[in-house]
């Protein structure tokens, strides 16, 4: 059998959809098998591997105790400049785009978020496909899926949750201001028209209801707490979608089919001074 490419899986399902995407996109391209590696998804509270809710492509998957996994990869780590056919280590230098991942021409193991979708734009049609949701919806989102198909439907997500909370992290990524969804729901109103409904996703429905009111027919999404692809399922069919810097809802204006869609980003995606993200640069989206 073929050496494969081999991804390393990690953080939420915004996050897992980039490394699949540059995965598949590799594998395909050298044509080789592929291996995603789950090891290390469930050493973290409140993590799991969340990609079966998608159709996917062929792959195969690798878990390994996490002691096993960590003398694997620093072993790995040393032999990272060979360029024999052997399984080299390939780890994203930075967040922003990083073009010699375009250029890899042997089997290796690729660690990081790899958030771009030029890593991707090749198959972006098979990854349309690959990422349909397959788990039946419920009922009380099937009702709200038939309202957001309507015109006038402008989805909004706000992410706070662990930017608030994990160590490090608000310094980092920070959140959207109420400003940024006050100037975003303003040019999503131009499009869509007087007759606007607002759908709410969010990690922190309480801030939320505080803050996201604007006197607009509204619905807070609040019970998919455990199904964050029923969320991305509904948000990706918004007229209109405003997002927060977040890859969880970047995946839902990407995965929009709609001809007339409008997407909002906002330019800042992270706080910390000197970090670049090309996620905002998606010539589909409007980065205020």
């Amino acid at each position: 059998m073929r050496r494969p490419i081999e991804v390393v899986m990690d953080a939420g399902l915004g996050n897992e959809m980039f490394q699949y995407a540059i995965g598949r996109a590799l594998s395909i391209r050298l044509n080789r098998p592929l291996v995603l590696d789950i090891s290390l998804l469930f050493q973290s509270p409140g993590w799991g591997f969340d990609l079966p809710c998608f159709k996917l492509g062929k792959q195969r998957i690798r878990d390994l105790p996490y002691p096993l996994w960590w003398a694997r990869t620093k072993m790995l780590q040393m032999l990272r400049s060979w360029t024999i056919e052997t399984m080299r280590f390939v780890e994203e230098p930075s967040l922003q785009f990083w073009s010699e991942a375009l250029q890899l021409r042997n089997p290796c193991i690729l660690r990081g978020y790899w958030q771009s979708e030029r890593y991707f734009e090749s198959i972006a049609g098979q990854l349309r496909d690959e990422f349909t949701i397959i788990r039946e919806q419920d009922a009380r989102s099937a009702e709200c899926q038939t309202r957001i198909c309507r015109p006038g439907s402008i989805g909004l997500h706000v992410r706070r949750g662990d930017y608030l909370t994990a160590h490090g992290k608000e310094d980092f990524h920070g959140t959207c201001s109420k400003e940024y969804y006050d100037a975003a729901l303003k040019l999503a109103l131009a499009r869509v028209g007087p007759n606007a409904e607002l759908f709410v996703f969010s990690d922190d429905m309480e801030w939320s209801r505080q803050n996201i009111r604007y006197g607009l027919p509204t619905v807070y999404v609040d019970w998919n707490a455990d199904r964050d692809y029923e969320d991305l399922r509904l948000m990706s069919q918004c007229h209109a979608l405003i997002m927060a810097n977040s890859t969880f809802s970047w995946w839902g204006g990407w995965l929009n089919s709609r001809p007339d869609k409008m997407v909002v980003a906002p330019r800042l995606w992270f706080r910390a001074p000197g970090a670049i993200s090309d996620l905002p640069n998606s010539p589909w989206l409007i980065a205020i």
